[in-house]
Order: C-alpha cells, then structure tokens, then sequence
C-alpha cells in the first residue's frame, strides 16, 4: 500500500556532486554483458519535501517511509530497470500449478548489519514469517493486503495472537533457507489460486524481520504479546531496525536532511554506485532552487518550470536536452469528506447552515459530478508543465495502466471506458490525456439536478492548501476559478492556506476519520502495490479500504458491523463493494477477472464517489542521471531503490534519452 503525498517540487529531484571517476560512463543503451558500468560521481543528493516518519517497514503505508526504507531492507523479489521482476532476497521462487502454494528459495549468507555496519545474522527462512507476524500484531496500515490472500491470515488479525492461533497461518520455515506461502481458502475450503503472489513480495509488508532483534527493542516487541507503546523497533532512531539493503541510514534530521551511506555488506554491493545519498528537506519556496544549483555543477537533475517569467529562455538553453519524465502508475484525485465532524481549519463553517449545506451536497451525486465537469485539468496541471505534458498527466481511471492486459490485448484502461459507456449510455474516453468531463454546460445541469434533489446552492467546500509550496498555491487557485467561473460562482473552493506540518498531518498522516478536518482534498493520491487491478480497487472497499479515513468514513466496528452503513449505502460505495468482491472472486480465468474489476473501475467513476484526475506530478528535465539505469516497477517499492543509479559528466540529450527511452521500452 503506496499513500503518497503531493509533491512540492515540480518533480522528484536528484542531485549529485563529488567522487569523481575519470573512467568513460557508460549510457543504458550501450551496456551488454561485458561492459563495465561506471559512474561520473559516487554521491547523490536528492530535494524532496518528503520524510521518513517510520522505520517500521511492515507496518507503515505511507510512500514517503518507503522511499527510504525500501533502500535499507530487502524483501523475496524486485523489479529491475526494464521492471523485470528479478530475485533479491529470494534466489529461486515457484508457485504450484494452480499458484495455491508459493515457495522461495533464499540466497545463502545475506547478511542483518547494525546501524553501524556491524554484522549480527544471516537472513533466514524464518525472518519472514516473523515480519508477516509482526506486521499482523501491530495493526499495519497495509494488512488489508494480504487479508483473503495468505492462508489464515485475516483469521489471526482478530485473534489472541497465541502461538496456537499463529500456527494456522499459510507461512512457514521450510528450512533455514526456504519460506513457503499457503494461499486462502473459498468458501467451500478449496485453496484460491493467487497467480501474482509473487509480485507481491516485492511490497514491505512481506519483507523480513529478525526475530532475536525485534524483541530486543522492547517487550512490547515480544511476537504474541503487542504492545506500541513499550516497543521501539521501526522508530525513526537509526539504530531500531537490522539493514539487510543496499544502505545504512547514517543521518535523520527532521526538516533537514536524512543521509544513506551503502552498506558494504549488501548481497549485491557491486551494483550500488552511489555511495552515499543525502536527501535534502526542500519546502519548494524558491522555485528556482534546483536550476540555479544545476546550472553550478552541484545539482545533477532539474526540473523546468512554465510558472518561470523566463521559462522560454530556460527551454532555447536546454532545447537540445530537456525531455518529460515518462507516465508513471500513481493517481491523484479529489477526495470527498462525507462526515465531517471537525472545523478548526475553516473559511466558511462558523455558519451551521452552511456546514449543513455542504455535507448534504457532498453526499449528492449530481453535485460531486458538477465539480468533475467544472474542473479545468489541463489548466491545472499545465502549473508548472508544458500544456502538451499536462494533458499526458490526466488520469481518469482509479487504476493503473498496466493493471491487467486481456489475452486478446485488451488494454485495462480500454475495457474500463467500454463498461462505463456501456453503463451510463454516454460516449467517453476514458485513457490518459483526455479532459474527457469538461463541461460548463454540464456543470450547471448537474447543478440544477442537484437543487431538484434538494441541495441549497452557492456550497462552500474547504481545502486544506499548503501555504509554502509555490506551485500547490498557484494549482489551488487554479483549480478554485475554474470550478467557481464553470459553475457561475454556485460552487466556492475555500483554500484554507496552512503550513507544511498541519497541512501534513491533517491530510497525509492522519488515521482517525473525525480528524479529517476538510472538505474535500488533493493532497493525497496512491501507487500500485502489486500486479493487479485490486491493488487500488481495495482502497475504496467501505469494509477494508484505506481511504475511508480520508473520507470521513470507518470500516467495521470489532464486532463486524459496518460503520457509516447509510453513507455509504447513499453514496454507492456498498454496490461498489460487490462489484470489487465478486472481481476478486474469480481467480481461474484472468480475462473475466480482468473485466470485473474493470466494472468496480467504471462504477465509480460513474458515481463520482473519488474523482480521479492525474498522475504523480511530471516534469520537463535536465539531467545528468544516466537515462533508466535505476529499477524501475509500476508497483511495489523498487522503484524507490538507488541501486543501479548512475551518473554521467554531460548533460542528457534529448537524442541519448530518446534512444534509451526506445530500448526501455522493448525491454519491458
């Protein structure tokens, strides 16, 4: 489970200086299996507005816990640069012929080593069943993940955690170097077949955890007796976890710098080229940071930015090197609070007939798809972007789009704009790069739907806008005159500007729905976790969804029952759920799994119940990375691994990039 937050930057930006080598670096598509891969630098530095709040990499949900943490531990299985899923921990792994039962076989001699480098075990079979009992003890934020998946797994979350009720779990030691994962059981008692299990494991909350170390951090550690607040393992302290990855967290500074010094130890040491990654707290007030800093040799990565007075004298400077970053899977949206019960952070509410007004209209399927219509995407997204990657960033779909391809080639995206038309009688195209909702026309129609329906119009709606950042401000108010100029003023974006840290933890860290204290929201969006569209169906299950938080919303009290039962009835989210379900069901035939959870897509779409609206931000570059030389996966944490990484003394060309970009390609 990826949460991720906005960017501040105008993208992830990678920075590199010092350590130079006088050996010829070699670009992406030059290398075959005997050439020598160098590096023009051995140090990195990356700006980013995004901190590591948890080591506990089985536990957190969050993608900025995981960008780091995905460096300092390895799991079974990654995902190389042509995102290729390859052995990391795991050397040989195999389903049965129905993929009921998964087995993989570890490398020999991976080493655990302390905070500091110091060595104290081997990896072991057994490490993996204690992370997976782990994470299941304390409550992870990613649980849902393999609930109705490992065998007896969803049973032990409700359970006394005894050693008798962990026994009935689908993982065990075969011996010291092979771990075996028993898929669940049907109704009937009959093993599901889970064919992409193994793409699974390249998410944290499978990943190892030593046992003898665990529950030497405190006794609330101790596997069956949990206890958060007497246990200290996954802290943000360097030395609460055992490293098993391709670094060590050496610095952790809050709104400062965090610091990843390679771990010699690493099973794959020859194949980290950055020896030291230093990733630096950038808030992104002076958009204009990372260009000055690359135009001084400190910076190897930039972003150009169309908010610059001079941005066309930045791009006939770099017109023979700047290129976009490629599609990524992420999607971000506009996320409705259906139960509001908190006003701190406020523009408008201190009138209770408002606050009255606005949940009535958020609760509305008319009003929600008025705002759909009125929202200018491309205006939006061009803060910051060219206009032409703008309308490439649009996402329309709550899936990713390599989630599931029919044997007949049918692409996911497609089949989900059939089922839509199909359902609603209208003629939309819902792939990537089409503004295909907006509408001033339609805007007021559902306006005037929605007033039949009883909703008292002008509605204000609060969104929580971080005050720091130059380019969300700016995307706010683009969105706020669109929405309002398109709906003739009836629907009032509040941007309720706030610091980094409110904004944050309101929005991005926060776990309890009556602490969602907004309207609606765009701070937050998600990455895939693994090869398959329920991935991010999942996140808007009303029973095991992790973004019922974000809506205001519970998921099950302890004794089973639904919470917020007539809401989400009200809102569709109960249909949806059989629709998900029933996608989820069918496990022999892929196409027809496929094409039902293409229904749960086109469902809610249809309802509006999440208006999904983009990727992960994107960018116009300026690099000095060499093209594609890191891991690469639309899921899972690879992608957030440095190894591999390397840098050249010249700026990238758009003719190198374009040239690796097409191998790339052919590689997949």
């Amino acid at each position: 489970m990826k949460k991720l937050i906005i960017s501040l930057l105008a993208v992830l930006l990678l920075v590199g200086c010092s350590s130079t080598t006088t050996k010829p670096t070699t670009t992406t598509e030059e290398t075959d299996d005997t050439t020598e891969l160098t590096t023009s630098s051995k140090e990195l530095t990356v700006a980013t507005n995004r901190e590591v709040k948890s080591m506990d990499y089985v536990t957190t949900a969050l993608a900025s816990d995981h960008e780091i943490n995905g460096n300092l531990v390895d799991g079974l299985l990654e995902n190389n640069a042509n995102t290729v899923l390859v052995g990391a921990l795991a050397e040989e792994w195999s389903g049965n012929e129905d993929k009921t039962v998964w087995t993989f076989k570890l490398r020999p001699d991976v080493t655990w080593v302390t905070a500091t480098g110091e060595e104290y075990d081997t990896v072991k079979a057994e490490d993996f069943v204690t992370g997976l009992r782990h994470g299941a003890e304390f409550d992870s934020g990613t649980s849902w993940l393999l609930q109705g998946v490992i065998d007896g797994y969803s049973e032990y979350l409700t359970s006394d955690f005894s050693d008798e009720a962990w026994s009935k779990v689908g993982v065990k030691a075969v011996d010291e170097l092979t771990v075996e994962y028993t898929m669940a059981k049907d109704d009937e008692g009959n093993s599901i077949s889970v064919p992409y299990f193994d793409s699974m494991t390249t998410y944290a909350v499978l990943f190892p955890v030593n046992k003898q170390f665990l529950e030497s951090k405190g006794e609330g550690c101790k596997l069956g007796t949990p206890d958060k607040e007497s246990c200290e393992f996954g802290t943000v302290k360097l030395d609460s976890i055992l490293y098993n990855g391709a670094y060590i967290l050496t610095t952790n500074d809050d709104k400062s710098q965090a610091v990843l010094t390679k771990n010699e130890a690493y099973w794959d040491a020859e194949n980290v080229f950055m020896e030291k990654v230093t990733r630096i707290y950038d808030a992104g007030e002076d958009p204009y940071s990372t260009i000055k800093g690359f135009e001084q040799g400190i910076y190897s990565q930039a972003s150009l930015n169309t908010t610059w007075e001079d941005y066309q004298t930045y791009l006939d400077k770099y017109e023979d090197n700047a290129y976009f970053s490629i599609p990524n899977a992420s999607v971000f949206g506009v996320v409705f609070n259906y139960n509001r019960q908190v006003f701190n952070e406020t523009n408008y509410a201190t009138d209770s007939t408002l606050k009255e007004n606005t949940i009535a209209a958020i609760r509305n399927e008319n009003f929600r798809k008025a705002i759909r219509a009125a929202f200018d995407l491309k205006a939006y997204l061009s803060i910051g972007a060219p206009e032409a990657l703008a309308l490439e960033s649009i996402r329309n779909v709550n899936n990713f789009p390599e989630a599931g391809t029919q044997s007949d080639g049918t692409l996911y995206y497609d089949q989900v704009t059939k089922t839509y038309n199909e359902a609603t009688g209208e003629n939309r195209d819902l792939n990537d790069g089409v503004d295909t909702f907006l509408s001033k026309e339609e805007a007021l129609a559902y306006i005037d739907a929605a007033k039949e329906d009883g909703i008292e119009f002008p509605i204000h709606l609060d969104m929580l806008v971080n005050e720091t950042s130059d380019s969300q401000t700016k995307k706010a108010n683009s969105m706020k005159k669109s929405i309002e100029e398109n709906t003739d003023g009836q629907i009032v974006i509040e941007l309720v500007l706030r610091n980094t840290d409110t904004v944050n933890n309101i929005a991005y860290y926060n776990n309890d729905p009556a602490a969602a204290d907004y309207d609606i929201s765009t701070y937050t969006g998600w990455g895939p976790d693994y090869a398959d569209p329920k991935t991010f169906v999942d996140i808007y299950s009303p029973i095991t969804g992790y973004y019922m938080t974000s809506m205001g919303l519970g998921t099950v009290d302890k004794d089973g029952k639904v919470e917020d039962l007539e809401i989400k009835e009200l809102v569709g989210l109960m249909e949806y759920e059989e629709l998900y379900r029933v996608a989820d069901a069918i496990v022999d035939d892929m196409d027809a799994r496929y094409q039902a959870f293409a229904k749960a897509d086109a469902f809610l779409v249809e309802k509006a119940f999440y208006i999904p609206t983009s990727q992960q931000t994107r960018g116009q570059l300026v690099s000095k990375i060499v093209p594609f030389s890191r891991p690469y996966s639309p899921y899972g944490t690879s992608e957030y691994k440095y190894k591999n990484l390397r840098l050249q003394d010249d700026i990238v060309t758009v003719e190198q990039y374009d040239k690796a970009y097409e191998t790339w390609l052919k590689n997949k």
